[in-house]
């Protein structure tokens, strides 16, 4: 069968999302499925070729927003139109990522035209944003076009039960199946110690001190701010997805820039804790830093109570609260429980999650998709 993903952004441009495509497509690959990746052109350009084994068409995009105000929202050309049109076309499935882009839209109207099947992957629910306009914006578009995208598609995945109830409660009538993601556990797991000493030499991290670790884009919903703030003496932190901002000096703070997916095992391996401070929203990094025998400290929010941290090895904390330095001070305190709560983190990655129960759900909501069309 022939599947086409549509994503505004893919690996190598770092974030949650171009790793699920990732995992999706190069799984389905590997099970004899003819996939093929339609996204933006990135730093790679554009063309049609082939990259770890998937045939991927890339289209020139203006991106922007992301480098000015944190919003990665691609300007496709007007290339993008015939481009799906063809990919469309010879597809038997069409599997879009999220409904707010403009590769989505344009996806979900040829499927609509062609009579073809496809499915909408909620990866987050709504985003927040300290803008007024972008807040504005996102609300728009998700209740006009983004309604239209939802009421058309065959299923819609959503990564969670807070991101479904949003769809069932604006899309009432829309199918809609939880897909929560899964992780590679044999890529991401703890070191021993000399190796663990040898990678932190590596990225030019303290040999000798405490690390919590934050992996994100530097924006409010990721919680970049509260978690800069929360700085202590008793450890570092260490922050992947960005450079360091101007005018944040304290040397407490490491920042490694935007690191490669294939070098983040490394990165996790590096760290004694995991904070995620997201709104909104129940990253991948949560998997991740578990499945690397981390304890993570998570936000009090709603999207963050999901069934990946459900299990051991996982403290709420109101970081919105000022609460944050003390939690982690509190877990650098007392490092026998620290590795007690990443070694259940770790545990329990390993029992409940991985990327094949991810994909054995994925073909069968395919499967029901075609039949239903």
């Amino acid at each position: 069968m022939r599947v086409l993903h549509v994503a505004h952004c893919c690996l190598p441009h770092v974030g949650g999302l171009e790793t699920v495509v990732a995992a999706e497509t190069r799984g389905l690959a590997a099970r004899g499925w003819d996939v093929t990746l339609l996204s933006s052109a990135g730093t790679v350009g554009a063309g049609t070729r082939e990259e770890d084994g998937i045939r991927t068409v890339r289209v020139r995009a203006w991106n922007g927003l992301e480098s000015r105000f944190g919003v990665p929202f691609p300007f496709f050309s007007p290339w993008l139109v015939v481009a799906l049109w063809r990919e469309v076309r010879r597809a038997d499935i069409v599997h879009v990522h999220d409904l707010i882009y403009l590769s989505s839209w344009v996806a979900a109207l040829w499927c609509v035209l062609l009579r073809t099947p496809y499915v909408v992957h909620r990866h987050v629910g709504f985003v927040h944003h300290p803008s007024a306009v972008v807040t504005l914006v996102q609300r728009t578009v998700v209740g006009t076009v983004g309604r239209l995208v939802v009421r058309n598609a065959a299923t819609v995945l959503a990564i969670d039960e807070h991101v479904a109830d949003d769809v069932r409660a604006s899309s009432p009538g829309a199918r809609v199946i939880v897909l929560g993601n899964g992780v590679d556990t044999a890529a991401f797991h703890p070191l021993a110690p000399d190796e663990r000493r040898r990678a932190r030499e590596a990225l030019d991290l303290p040999a000798d001190r405490p690390l919590v670790l934050f992996v994100g884009r530097f924006v409010p919903k990721k919680g970049f701010a509260e978690v800069a703030a929360a700085a202590s003496d008793d450890y570092d932190l260490v922050f992947v997805g960005g450079d360091r901002p101007a005018g944040l000096q304290d040397p407490r703070l490491h920042f490694l820039g935007a690191v490669p997916a294939s070098e983040m095992p490394r990165v996790y391996s590096c760290a004694d804790i995991m904070v995620v401070a997201s709104v909104g929203e129940c990253p991948l990094t949560v998997l991740e830093s578990m499945s690397s025998g981390l304890p993570l400290v998570a936000n009090d929010d709603p999207a963050l109570h999901s069934p990946w941290t459900a299990g051991p090895g996982v403290l709420f904390v109101d970081i919105a609260g000022g609460r944050l330095r003390a939690a982690l001070e509190g877990l650098v305190s007392d490092p026998a429980e620290a590795r007690r709560l990443g070694a259940a983190a770790r545990v329990c990655t390993e029992r409940g999650f991985s990327w094949e129960a991810h994909l054995d759900r994925l073909v069968e909501s395919y499967s029901e998709a075609v039949l239903g069309a």
